[in-house]
């Protein structure tokens, strides 16, 4: 069930919002690639598709994980204070008003 739900998220949600956003700048990243992979390619023939798909999957996998993921992780999932540091500081007061009364 959780997999349809987010099969109809993927499809209803997120491949428009792409096409809408990045699909243009996305194209041309794409035919540059291709282009170099051509060059770089012994023979004449057709462009390498696989290749290209291979090497760009890998660098969206990378950017994601460098780039995007991080920052979103910061914001979804702000760094917990440990409770030991929040303690810490109650500790040292009562202990210096204990020193305070002491000496009066």
């Amino acid at each position: 069930m959780a997999d349809d739900i987010a099969f109809k998220i993927q499809l209803g949600l997120i491949l428009p919002k792409l096409k809408e956003k990045i699909a243009g700048d996305m194209s041309a990243i794409i035919e540059e690639l291709a282009g170099i992979v051509k060059a770089g390619s012994l023979g004449e023939g057709n462009v390498p598709m696989d290749a290209v798909k291979e090497i760009m999957m890998k660098d969206l996998e990378i950017f994601l994980d460098e780039s995007i993921l991080p920052e979103i992780d910061k914001k979804l999932n702000p760094p917990q204070e440990k409770a030991e540091d929040t303690e810490e500081p109650a500790e040292k007061d009562e202990s210096a008003e204990a020193e305070e009364e002491a000496k009066e």
